[in-house]
């Protein structure tokens, strides 16, 4: 580190890296508190909101690897202003669109800028701290991306029926291009080493070949989608009017007990790593997440007579049961190579964040197909029956991921290569 850099300016890039990871994942959950808001305004059904809303998913998935590069090669300060600033200008786009292509379009280029955000936190990390730190600092950005959609449902609940939610991603908007400009003037660019692109394409295709070929990359991928699919279909969009359907409360109030799931995940993402480790055993605290998953999303869908704060409890658990993606970091790291770290861990972050693109979709379809068409206020209703229908994509997706352990190799917390 440059000697002429104040002692706090890593503490201060860091804050601001993990104020956008914050920023990007309330962005991200903003549709489940705006569902009927959405249908009525901008003429969207299930089906048609689903996809609306899974396109953040589609620019962030396939922006995972080349973010990854370009923090290689580029100045991390212009990449983080700018990407904020595509996250704040497609808040203010989705906020004025007028139409589900507009809409989609504005969420597509919140995408596109969140695909920097959790990278960036991991990047500054690295650059501007020990590496026996960096474990704790991925450890605080996990906690911090959870409390972040925790923000993006019941306060912004709150500020949607306060402000009504246009208004509200037009503040959000102001928000992010602040957090943007504090960035350019604060964050200073750490001096490293650069390589070649012409070498780091010739090294990107080499580390594909070897990640592709792994069957252990490809199984964990599978378990990592499997656990966190229902997240994104449950807590980051649908989550939030089934609750408020199922106990006939306010959308504030839904919003808050569906913050629950976000509270166990990231509570649930530092405990399982640490107990995993202190047992040394990867399959075993994976194994009982999914079945976790398993039972809690089949009692939150289908058991009757759930209290609201038996439910509040439940959902809980649930965030705790997908935690199991976490883990699946530290899994797919041991079975590969060292050398082809960092790319088999963005191809597990690929396969994480794909669910929302496949399932936010589904979902809705499944909405649409099972629902009577009843329209009141310019909006679809669904009853709770449609929810259950839809929804259970959720158990089966655990289910998924606990047979894919059958073929995960127990690595005993030591990498196998």
């Amino acid at each position: 580190m440059n000697q002429t850099h104040p002692r706090f300016l890593p503490h201060m890039i860091f804050g601001l890296a993990a104020a956008f990871l914050f920023f990007e994942m309330a962005l991200q959950v903003s549709p489940s508190v705006m569902v009927h808001d959405l249908m009525r305004d901008v003429h969207l059904d299930a089906a048609s909101l689903g996809i609306m809303a899974g396109v953040y998913y589609y620019s962030y998935t396939l922006m995972q690897i080349p973010a990854g590069l370009l923090f290689d090669r580029l100045s991390s300060r212009k990449l983080i202003t700018f990407s904020l600033l595509f996250c704040a200008g497609g808040a203010a786009f989705f906020g004025a669109a007028q139409t589900a292509y507009l809409a989609a379009l504005g969420r597509f280029l919140m995408g596109l800028g969140s695909a920097f955000a959790f990278i960036s936190v991991l990047f500054v990390a690295s650059e501007w701290f020990p590496a026996k730190h960096f474990a704790l600092l991925a450890g605080v950005a996990q906690f911090l991306a959870a409390v972040g959609a925790m923000g993006g449902e019941g306060p912004l609940a709150a500020a949607v029926s306060s402000l009504g939610w246009r208004a509200t991603l037009w503040w959000m908007a102001a928000i992010g291009a602040s957090i943007a400009l504090i960035a350019w003037i604060v964050i200073r660019d750490h001096p490293h080493k650069t390589v070649p692109m012409n070498k780091i394409i010739t090294m990107v295709m080499s580390n594909l070949r070897q990640v592709f070929g792994n069957r252990q990359t490809w199984v964990v991928a599978l378990y990592s989608f499997a656990v966190w699919a229902p997240i994104t279909a449950f807590a980051a969009l649908w989550g939030v009017d089934y609750l408020s359907t199922y106990y006939h409360v306010s959308r504030e109030v839904a919003a808050n007990a569906c913050a629950m799931v976000w509270l166990g995940i990231g509570l649930g993402s530092m405990w399982m790593g640490w107990w995993s480790d202190r047992l040394g055993k990867r399959r075993l605290p994976l194994l009982l997440c999914a079945l976790l998953g398993i039972v809690t999303t089949s009692i939150i869908l289908y058991a009757p007579g759930v209290s609201l704060w038996m439910m509040v409890i439940l959902l809980f658990l649930f965030g705790i049961a997908s935690s199991g993606q976490a883990l699946s970091f530290a899994v797919v790291k041991e079975n590969n190579p060292l050398a082809v770290t960092g790319t088999a861990i963005g191809f597990n972050n690929m396969a994480v964040v794909s669910g929302g693109a496949l399932f936010q979709p589904i979902v809705g379809l499944l909405l649409r197909h099972h629902s009577q068409g009843l329209i009141v206020n310019g909006a679809p209703v669904y009853h709770l029956i449609d929810y259950r229908y839809a929804l259970v994509v959720m158990p089966i997706c655990y289910l998924l991921g606990a047979l894919s352990l059958f073929w995960v190799r127990e690595t005993n917390c030591q990498n196998t290569y």
